[in-house]
């Protein structure tokens, strides 16, 4: 428990840098581009996102599986990433090049006002995007929690440092949102290479048994990472179809800054996969329903003072402008909450090898969340495509809870309601971090 909570005490502490730098560039980009330009980078982003989801066949979930399993040769996952980063890339790219010949393609980008050469410059990153997924997920594998978060944090500073440089001093705006991403990418790209060559030598081969299980594994996960994906970014594409590049830009400034709450889930998250991997069943279950405990009482404490400050918040940080973006947020403030558990059971059950019931909860929530989209957005506009996505989360994580519940056979309350000794954890975290930090200071 003390190595799980210390790599969750990091994992915590690196996304809240993740949050503050992303955060930092989300004002930039906002700020310069306006709530329309920012619905504009905002697609040309997603796009990438969507056709990554859809090629990468759950091989970055394998990744972390595997690489998690002691009878497996780490530099034989290394080395059939490489080639599979590069093949999938390929088909990847071949297929956008061919989908973009398409009349409802062409008509979608003319009518979001998307510069195709941006989008293309976005779309032939996709190599480099498979290539820090596959590795970066056999770090976290490895627990090398440090190096999996260093890794992430490094992408958000690259592009800080880069977008900077392009808006501030060379006054670039959409080009430099767009090739401040592509930089951070291929500069992270390189660093997660060396990483991976500290922990293991490989050559430019492949182990057929092993991508065989790669696939076995992440073929299981894969229709539940591209339903999950399209369930969390489809209304995107929705409120692109039904309204306007401007209601896109706001509309993303409520889910961005929604998701920037995720961060004690997604740290944990982050731990518990590869930690339930390596546990026996009676232990994940206490260890997960320990966890689990306190993402709700922090997502619900979270959420309250965000209901409070929102507004604020937002006229703040991205101006007036983005004023339309408060009302939405607070709609989805309760689907944040249901997000956070449904994260960490999610991950439970993955790491427990039973990842198919992310299949189910995935595709219940895509349900809903575009049959809600498609009733309320014309009547509601980006408060009913908030209130769909929030209300398609719930189903999502009741799912999961039903399925958590059966394998576990704990009872509800032992994972959703803080108890008094759980208080005492944040006592002791405190005492940790501030000891570990004043010995550091003393070095």
């Amino acid at each position: 428990m003390d190595k799980f909570f210390k790599n969750s005490l990091i994992t915590v502490l690196t996304e809240m840098l993740f949050f503050i730098s992303g955060f930092v560039i989300l004002i930039i980009i906002s700020r310069v581009l306006g709530p329309e330009g920012k619905g504009i980078y905002a697609l040309i982003v997603l796009i990438p996102g969507i056709l990554l989801s859809f090629g990468s066949f759950g091989i970055e979930s394998a990744n972390v599986f595997l690489s998690g399993k002691k009878d497996n040769e780490i530099n034989d996952i290394v080395s059939n990433s490489i080639v599979l980063a590069i093949f999938l890339g390929i088909l990847i790219i071949t297929v956008f090049g061919a989908v973009s010949h398409f009349s409802f393609f062409n008509n979608f980008i003319s009518l979001n006002k998307i510069p195709i050469i941006y989008l293309w410059a976005a779309v032939l990153l996709i190599p480099f995007l498979l290539f820090l997924n596959f590795f970066r997920n056999i770090i976290r594998g490895t627990e090398r929690i440090t190096q999996y978060n260093v890794s992430r944090l490094l992408d958000n500073l690259f592009q800080l440092l880069i977008i900077c440089i392009l808006v501030f001093f060379l006054d670039l705006k959409m080009s430099g949102a767009i090739f401040s991403y592509i930089g951070a990418i291929i500069l992270s790209s390189l660093v997660v290479l060396i990483m991976v060559l500290k922990i293991t030598s490989f050559k430019f081969r492949t182990n057929r048994l092993l991508m065989k299980k790669s696939f076995s594994y992440g073929l299981k996960i894969y229709l539940a990472n591209i339903v999950s994906f399209l369930s969390y970014r489809f209304d995107v594409f929705l409120v692109a179809l039904f309204l306007n590049p401007l209601s896109v830009g706001l509309y993303s400034i409520s889910v961005g800054t929604a998701e920037r709450l995720f961060i004690i889930p997604s740290a944990l998250a982050t731990v518990l996969f590869p930690r339930i991997v390596a546990s026996k069943s009676d232990d994940a279950n206490v260890i997960t329903a320990k966890v689990s405990r306190h993402t709700v009482f922090i997502m619900i404490i979270t959420s309250i003072a965000m209901i409070f400050l929102a507004g604020p918040f937002v006229n703040i940080f991205f101006g007036s402008s983005f004023s339309g973006s408060v009302a939405p947020l607070l709609i989805l403030l309760p689907g944040v909450i249901a997000f956070g558990i449904g994260g960490v059971l999610a991950a439970d059950l993955s790491g427990r090898g039973r990842p198919e019931f992310a299949i189910y909860s995935a595709s219940s929530c895509l349900v809903v969340n575009i049959i809600l989209n498609v009733i309320l957005i014309p009547k509601m506009g980006i408060n009913g495509a908030a209130l769909s996505s929030s209300v398609a989360y719930w189903v999502d994580t009741l799912v999961i809870i039903f399925a958590f519940l059966r394998i576990s056979k704990k009872p509800l309350a032992e994972f959703l309601l803080i108890k008094k000794k759980d208080l005492k954890d944040y006592v002791n975290v405190a005492k940790s971090a501030y000891n570990t930090l004043n010995v550091n200071l003393w070095k």
